[in-house]
């Protein structure tokens, strides 16, 4: 009956178009506009006004709060379809705590998007902060930053300025380059001239004060010509603004965790963000240089491996593409082959400083059918191993082979005749 009660609500919800469940009650307003809090229907409390001493509240599962996503989450109407099945079955966010048994089932909204759900609903991102890792690779694209800055310029090595003087014509100079010694060498000077690290006014009275010694009234004016040559020569050694992608420089992640970028060289990134690392990049190219900015982004993600060894169809290495289980990775490998034992399923793990960590899972249950929810079901983290040992009888009849059939009888040959 209540079945058949579940069945008319969700066809009466069918037959309007574009109808979607009201899981209002689910939603939190975030305090960024445009954000939202969801937490996907699933509800943590019965109505109680979190009463401490509620048995329902209590029977619960761990339910995770509720994140911040924008878009909000995906409706779960159809625009049209015919009852949907009522179907009991196990929710690990539901029910007592702990692993669940098929004695524990009870309605579950299976299929909500009906003949939408080859494509899902909107699910959490596998993480909140992707952190960069050896052999990701990074682009950088230089954009020239035209904001006013705040500081009078100071000339360096390349700069190209012009010099006249409104009382001899002669000192007009409308070329003269800063030497890679920091010097500016004028004709009727007998001395050169510092000129790197000086702004423009500082160098005009400098100059003044030595064509004073030819002329009674100077009147220098010196006008810069070419500016910022270090940043001309930084855009220049990345890709030119016709190439694809613009002003762009491609790295990897080396595996000291370091890329090197031009005039900041070696740059150590592993484990930042891309965030933390827009910021990194661009203090330290404010102190060298001005007028440039530099935008990051993730362009490849290093492959992400797992390996499988022993009674498996196909033992070797596979690359993980999304978050992957250890079923879903035995079967990549083929599936556990005859006689061998998903009781004792050896996972080889390596943590943060590359100590080992292993664990022995059963996973017959869940393969059997018999375990809805097996708690041994885990993700699989990046060069995990995978071992699949033989059954105990496999392991018998191997070694009785190589003791008898293998072994004595190659070395005794005997023949048993009937008399």
């Amino acid at each position: 009956m209540a079945c058949l009660v579940l069945c008319l609500v969700d066809w009466s919800i069918a037959q309007t178009p574009f109808a979607a469940t009201d899981r209002s009650s689910g939603y939190e307003q975030a305090t960024e506009p445009g954000w939202q809090d969801t937490g996907f229907g699933i509800q943590d409390s019965c109505g109680c006004g979190g009463n401490s001493g509620c048995l329902v509240c209590a029977g619960m599962g761990k339910i995770p709060k509720p994140v911040r996503m924008s878009p909000p989450s995906q409706p779960t109407g159809v625009t049209a379809g015919a009852c949907g099945p009522c179907i009991q079955g196990i929710d690990c966010a539901k029910g007592p705590p702990g692993e669940k048994r098929w004695c524990h089932s009870t309605h579950v909204d299976f299929d909500p998007l009906w003949h939408g759900e080859y494509i899902g609903p909107v699910r959490l991102p596998s993480l909140l902060e992707y952190r960069l890792r050896v052999n990701d690779e990074i682009t950088f694209t230089y954009i020239p930053n035209r904001e006013r800055s705040t500081e009078d310029y100071r000339l360096m090595v390349g700069d190209t300025i012009g010099i006249s003087s409104v009382a001899d014509p002669d000192v007009k100079r409308d070329k003269v380059q800063v030497q890679p010694d920091g010097r500016i060498y004028l004709p009727i000077l007998d001395v050169p001239i510092e000129a790197s690290g000086k702004t423009v006014s500082q160098l005009r009275r400098e100059l003044e004060g030595a064509y004073k010694k030819y002329l009674i009234s100077p009147a220098i004016n010196v006008e810069p010509a070419s500016m910022n040559t270090a940043l001309a020569d930084l855009l220049d050694s990345v890709n030119g603004p016709f190439a694809a992608g613009g002003r762009t420089f491609v790295t990897t992640v080396n595996p000291d965790g370091r890329i090197q970028l031009p005039l900041l060289g070696s740059v150590n990134i592993l484990g930042m963000s891309i965030d933390e690392i827009k910021r990194e990049i661009n203090l330290r190219y404010r102190d060298r240089i001005t007028g440039i900015q530099v935008e990051p982004r993730l362009t490849r993600m290093a492959p992400h491996f797992f390996f499988v060894f022993g009674r498996v169809a196909q033992p070797g290495r596979f690359e993980m593409l999304g978050p992957t289980t250890v079923t879903a990775g035995l079967a990549q490998a083929g599936g556990i082959s005859f006689g061998g034992n998903a009781r004792q399923v050896v996972v080889f793990r390596r943590a943060e400083d590359w100590r080992l960590i292993s664990t022995m899972l059963d996973l017959r249950g869940g393969h059997l059918g018999k375990r809805p929810n097996p708690s041994d079901e885990i993700w699989l983290r990046d060069s995990d191993l995978l071992i699949v040992p033989d059954t105990p009888i496999v392991r018998a009849n191997d070694a009785a082979r190589l003791i008898f059939t293998d072994g004595v009888y190659r070395i005794l040959p005997f023949s048993i005749q009937r008399q």
